[in-house]
């Protein structure tokens, strides 16, 4: 009678814990979402001649916030291979961003924006048509 309770107790104690880890994770959505303004922020960089200051500042801010975001995509969200290559990119060419705002180089900027652009659409091409899983 013990080990019947025993075993109920465990079951119901594995249920109620991976309820509680999955509500609390974010969704790639979610993600994805979060990272869209600093991402059109980014954009509106890409075209220009020359950048301020406050621009590299806010292009390196933005950046943080891209690379944080693939990095807890990254940790929470595990689909397969492809999905973590195509992460894997956008947390390099972030981080490349990041140390090309500090820099105060825009051509730099330019050019690792445009990859992760590509990167970014390429997976929102292959996990909103066949997974759901990005906005």
């Amino acid at each position: 009678m013990k080990l019947k309770k025993g075993i109920l107790a465990g079951i119901c104690a594995m249920v109620v814990s991976g309820v509680a880890s999955v509500g609390y994770s974010a969704t790639q959505q979610e993600i994805c979402k979060n990272m869209w303004d600093p991402f059109q922020s980014m954009r509106a960089v890409t075209g220009l001649m020359d950048l301020t200051a406050e621009q590299s500042a806010q292009v390196s801010k933005d950046a943080a916030v891209i690379l944080a975001g693939a990095k807890d995509s990254h940790d929470s969200i595990s689909v397969d291979k492809n999905y973590k290559v195509l992460n894997d990119e956008v947390t390099y060419h972030a981080a490349n961003i990041d140390a090309a705002a500090k820099a105060s180089d825009l051509e730099e900027i330019q050019v690792q924006f445009r990859r992760m652009t590509i990167a970014c659409r390429n997976c929102h091409k292959i996990y909103k048509s066949e997974q759901r899983l990005v906005p």
